[in-house]
Protein backbone atom coordinates (compact mmCIF):
# COMPACT_ATOMS: atom_id res chain seq x y z
CA UNK A 1 0.00 0.00 0.00
CA UNK A 2 1.30 3.30 -0.92
CA UNK A 3 1.66 6.25 1.37
CA UNK A 4 -1.10 8.16 -0.73
CA UNK A 5 -3.38 5.12 -0.24
CA UNK A 6 -2.71 5.14 3.53
CA UNK A 7 -3.63 8.74 4.07
CA UNK A 8 -6.41 8.53 2.13
CA UNK A 9 -7.82 4.91 3.80
CA UNK A 10 -6.96 6.75 7.51
CA UNK A 11 -8.84 9.95 6.73
CA UNK A 12 -11.62 7.70 5.21
CA UNK A 13 -11.68 5.59 8.72
CA UNK A 14 -10.91 8.64 11.33
CA UNK A 15 -13.76 10.97 9.95
CA UNK A 16 -16.62 8.57 9.84
CA UNK A 17 -16.42 7.88 13.61
CA UNK A 18 -17.89 11.34 14.07
CA UNK A 19 -21.02 9.93 12.72
CA UNK A 20 -21.46 8.11 16.31
CA UNK A 21 -21.11 11.75 18.50
CA UNK A 22 -22.73 13.47 15.62
CA UNK A 23 -25.10 11.68 13.13
CA UNK A 24 -25.41 14.63 10.77
CA UNK A 25 -22.26 16.01 11.33
CA UNK A 26 -20.17 13.13 10.85
CA UNK A 27 -22.46 12.14 8.03
CA UNK A 28 -21.48 15.07 5.71
CA UNK A 29 -17.87 14.76 6.75
CA UNK A 30 -17.94 11.23 5.74
CA UNK A 31 -19.85 11.88 2.38
CA UNK A 32 -17.39 14.75 2.06
CA UNK A 33 -14.15 12.19 2.25
CA UNK A 34 -15.86 10.43 0.09
CA UNK A 35 -16.38 12.61 -2.85
CA UNK A 36 -13.34 14.44 -2.16
CA UNK A 37 -10.63 11.23 -1.90
CA UNK A 38 -9.70 11.26 -5.77
CA UNK A 39 -9.67 15.35 -5.85
CA UNK A 40 -6.95 14.85 -2.69
CA UNK A 41 -4.89 11.75 -4.73
CA UNK A 42 -4.60 14.36 -7.45
CA UNK A 43 -3.28 16.93 -5.39
CA UNK A 44 -0.78 14.71 -3.40
CA UNK A 45 1.83 12.92 -5.20
CA UNK A 46 3.02 9.79 -2.30
CA UNK A 47 2.88 6.73 -4.70
CA UNK A 48 0.03 6.62 -6.15
CA UNK A 49 -3.36 4.72 -5.78
CA UNK A 50 -3.62 1.20 -6.99
CA UNK A 51 -7.00 -0.59 -6.89
CA UNK A 52 -9.00 1.84 -5.31
CA UNK A 53 -12.36 1.26 -6.68
CA UNK A 54 -12.18 -1.99 -4.73
CA UNK A 55 -10.85 -0.42 -1.48
CA UNK A 56 -13.29 2.34 -2.20
CA UNK A 57 -16.42 -0.13 -1.73
CA UNK A 58 -15.19 -1.07 1.22
CA UNK A 59 -14.37 2.43 2.88
CA UNK A 60 -17.97 3.47 1.63
CA UNK A 61 -19.00 0.08 3.54
CA UNK A 62 -17.44 0.83 6.66
CA UNK A 63 -18.66 4.49 7.27
CA UNK A 64 -22.85 3.62 6.20
CA UNK A 65 -22.08 0.52 8.67
CA UNK A 66 -21.62 3.33 11.00
CA UNK A 67 -24.58 5.06 9.98
CA UNK A 68 -26.71 2.00 9.91
CA UNK A 69 -25.08 1.64 14.09
CA UNK A 70 -26.94 5.07 14.93
CA UNK A 71 -29.82 4.45 13.35
CA UNK A 72 -30.54 1.54 15.85
CA UNK A 73 -30.92 4.34 18.50
CA UNK A 74 -34.39 5.78 16.28
CA UNK A 75 -37.88 4.99 16.57
CA UNK A 76 -38.94 1.87 15.12
CA UNK A 77 -40.23 3.03 11.38
CA UNK A 78 -36.82 5.15 10.72
CA UNK A 79 -34.64 2.38 12.24
CA UNK A 80 -36.50 -0.53 10.35
CA UNK A 81 -36.28 1.49 7.22
CA UNK A 82 -32.36 2.47 7.25
CA UNK A 83 -31.93 -1.27 8.62
CA UNK A 84 -33.85 -2.28 5.70
CA UNK A 85 -31.98 -0.30 3.24
CA UNK A 86 -28.71 -0.58 4.68
CA UNK A 87 -29.27 -4.70 3.95
CA UNK A 88 -30.48 -4.24 0.48
CA UNK A 89 -27.11 -1.82 -0.45
CA UNK A 90 -25.43 -4.80 1.63
CA UNK A 91 -26.73 -7.05 -1.06
CA UNK A 92 -25.87 -5.33 -3.61
CA UNK A 93 -22.26 -4.66 -2.79
CA UNK A 94 -21.85 -8.36 -2.04
CA UNK A 95 -23.06 -9.49 -5.36
CA UNK A 96 -20.95 -7.15 -7.36
CA UNK A 97 -17.89 -7.97 -5.16
CA UNK A 98 -18.33 -11.84 -5.74
CA UNK A 99 -19.13 -10.63 -9.62
CA UNK A 100 -17.61 -7.40 -10.42
CA UNK A 101 -20.88 -6.57 -12.25
CA UNK A 102 -21.56 -3.07 -12.13
CA UNK A 103 -25.21 -3.31 -12.46
CA UNK A 104 -25.84 -4.36 -9.32
CA UNK A 105 -24.63 -0.95 -7.44
CA UNK A 106 -27.47 0.63 -9.73
CA UNK A 107 -30.68 -2.20 -8.89
CA UNK A 108 -29.35 -2.17 -5.29
CA UNK A 109 -28.88 1.75 -4.60
CA UNK A 110 -27.07 2.93 -1.97
CA UNK A 111 -30.92 5.29 -0.79
CA UNK A 112 -29.76 4.11 3.21
CA UNK A 113 -27.33 7.19 3.41
CA UNK A 114 -29.60 9.67 1.71
CA UNK A 115 -32.04 8.39 4.25
CA UNK A 116 -29.97 8.84 6.61
CA UNK A 117 -28.99 12.12 6.42
CA UNK A 118 -32.36 12.95 5.96
CA UNK A 119 -33.86 11.67 9.10
CA UNK A 120 -30.52 12.78 10.80
CA UNK A 121 -31.81 16.64 9.61
CA UNK A 122 -34.92 16.00 10.70
CA UNK A 123 -33.57 14.86 14.20
CA UNK A 124 -31.90 17.61 14.65
CA UNK A 125 -33.61 20.58 13.28
CA UNK A 126 -37.62 18.78 12.91
CA UNK A 127 -37.59 17.44 16.17
CA UNK A 128 -41.43 17.14 16.39
CA UNK A 129 -41.96 15.84 12.60
CA UNK A 130 -44.30 13.07 12.67
CA UNK A 131 -42.51 10.55 10.22
CA UNK A 132 -45.89 8.40 9.57
CA UNK A 133 -45.29 5.70 7.01
CA UNK A 134 -47.01 7.51 4.23
CA UNK A 135 -44.82 10.39 4.39
CA UNK A 136 -42.07 7.99 4.62
CA UNK A 137 -43.02 6.68 1.33
CA UNK A 138 -43.61 10.38 -0.17
CA UNK A 139 -39.73 11.32 1.08
CA UNK A 140 -38.13 7.92 0.38
CA UNK A 141 -39.51 8.46 -3.41
CA UNK A 142 -38.32 11.93 -3.60
CA UNK A 143 -34.33 10.94 -2.26
CA UNK A 144 -34.78 7.75 -4.26
CA UNK A 145 -34.42 10.29 -7.72
CA UNK A 146 -31.07 11.90 -7.36
CA UNK A 147 -29.85 8.50 -5.89
CA UNK A 148 -30.60 6.63 -9.36
CA UNK A 149 -29.23 9.54 -11.05
CA UNK A 150 -25.84 9.17 -8.92
CA UNK A 151 -26.04 5.56 -9.85
CA UNK A 152 -26.91 5.46 -13.19
CA UNK A 153 -24.43 8.00 -13.88
CA UNK A 154 -21.52 6.01 -11.65
CA UNK A 155 -22.02 2.97 -11.94
CA UNK A 156 -24.30 2.11 -15.25
CA UNK A 157 -22.95 3.85 -17.54
CA UNK A 158 -19.95 5.33 -15.43
CA UNK A 159 -19.70 8.43 -17.15
CA UNK A 160 -16.92 9.71 -14.82
CA UNK A 161 -14.43 6.93 -14.83
CA UNK A 162 -12.14 8.77 -16.75
CA UNK A 163 -12.66 12.28 -15.94
CA UNK A 164 -9.92 14.40 -13.81
CA UNK A 165 -11.18 15.69 -10.94
CA UNK A 166 -9.37 18.90 -10.70
CA UNK A 167 -9.44 19.66 -14.53
CA UNK A 168 -12.95 19.05 -14.02
CA UNK A 169 -12.87 21.77 -11.10
CA UNK A 170 -11.05 24.44 -12.94
CA UNK A 171 -13.35 23.95 -16.01
CA UNK A 172 -16.25 24.63 -14.12
CA UNK A 173 -14.40 27.78 -12.37
CA UNK A 174 -13.58 29.19 -16.14
CA UNK A 175 -17.07 28.83 -16.81
CA UNK A 176 -19.07 30.27 -14.45
CA UNK A 177 -16.25 33.15 -14.13
CA UNK A 178 -16.79 33.32 -17.87
CA UNK A 179 -20.29 34.03 -17.23
CA UNK A 180 -19.79 36.91 -15.52
CA UNK A 181 -17.09 37.95 -17.88
CA UNK A 182 -14.27 37.59 -15.37
CA UNK A 183 -12.03 34.96 -17.69
CA UNK A 184 -10.29 37.77 -18.42
CA UNK A 185 -8.43 38.45 -15.28
CA UNK A 186 -6.40 35.22 -16.25
CA UNK A 187 -5.71 32.18 -14.62
CA UNK A 188 -7.25 31.46 -11.13
CA UNK A 189 -5.39 27.77 -10.48
CA UNK A 190 -1.78 27.89 -10.84
CA UNK A 191 -1.08 23.82 -10.26
CA UNK A 192 1.90 22.93 -10.43
CA UNK A 193 2.88 20.34 -13.00
CA UNK A 194 3.55 17.67 -10.74
CA UNK A 195 0.23 18.59 -9.10
CA UNK A 196 -2.36 16.36 -11.44
CA UNK A 197 -3.92 13.41 -11.29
Amino acid sequence: MTAETLLIVLIRLILPLTILRWPLVGGILALVADALDIVLASLVDLGGLSNYHQLDKYLDTYYLGLEAIVAQRWLALPRWTATLLFGYRLIGVVLFEATNIRLFLFVFPALFENFFLFYAVLLQFFPDYDLTPRRLAFWLAILLVPKMVQEYVLHYQQWLDDVVAVDVIEDVARTILGWFDLARIGPIFHWPPNLRL
